[in-house]
């Protein structure tokens, strides 16, 4: 199961790559406007710890600690949930990037539920602690903070989502919405320890010596 489980890390990792710097119509790209947006900031930190994940697998060294681990989990969902509850859905015509999937179905869709998946079925389990999601709720909030610094030192950058735009909301809307928004990725955060200590300690697929089993849960 280690390979198993190491070439799906290695799998996610390389689909959110693509998903993030190449195109059919443009080939590689980057724009460091693209990663103003949480949607590709929660992305490249799936692929990051994916990646390192994946390697410490298939080579048996140590891998990401598991409150790493549910962050980028929850950062991923996180992603997802907005784009299903929140934004306006992309506008048709996309081009198909890779497995017959645009480029907003690869990182608002598929990446949620394979990282969800991942979380679920192949690291360790019962490691987590309610402070764990009191520490993540930080980088939304820091997030939140540098969306709306952002649209005030750059008047002519727009605000990547409508519920950081204090042009529109003023300050007392968007006080309102990191305060909603808050509680929401708090409780999903608290979901998702609920979910770990729900789950059987040892990965429904075991890597055996995998160093998922000796991630650090603090």
């Amino acid at each position: 199961m280690r390979i198993v489980v190491g070439l799906y890390r290695l799998a996610l990792a390389a689909i959110t790559f693509l998903a993030l710097f190449w195109a059919p119509s443009t080939g590689l790209s980057f724009e460091l406007t693209d990663y103003v947006y949480f949607t590709n900031q929660s992305n490249l930190l799936l692929a990051v710890v994916m990646t390192w994940a994946g390697v410490a697998a298939l080579t048996r060294r140590t891998g990401p600690p598991l409150w790493l681990v549910g962050a980028v989990t929850l950062f991923i969902l996180i992603t997802g949930l907005v784009a299903y509850l929140i934004l306006d859905p992309a506008p048709p015509g996309e081009e198909v990037v890779a497995l017959g999937l645009t480029h907003d179905q690869l990182v608002h869709r598929l990446t949620p539920i394979a990282a969800f998946v991942h979380f679920v079925a192949m690291v360790p389990h019962r490691r987590l602690r309610v402070s764990h999601a009191a520490w993540w709720l930080l980088y939304p909030v820091a997030y939140c903070a540098f969306a709306t610094v952002r649209g005030l030192v750059s008047p002519g950058s727009a605000y990547p989502y409508p519920f950081v735009d204090v042009s529109e909301i003023g300050y007392g809307g968007l006080l309102l919405n990191v305060v909603i928004y808050g509680i929401g990725f708090f409780v999903l955060g608290l979901v998702l320890v609920g979910i770990d200590r729900l789950l059987p300690a040892k990965a429904l697929l075991d890597a055996h010596d995998d160093p998922a089993r000796t991630m650090m849960a603090a």
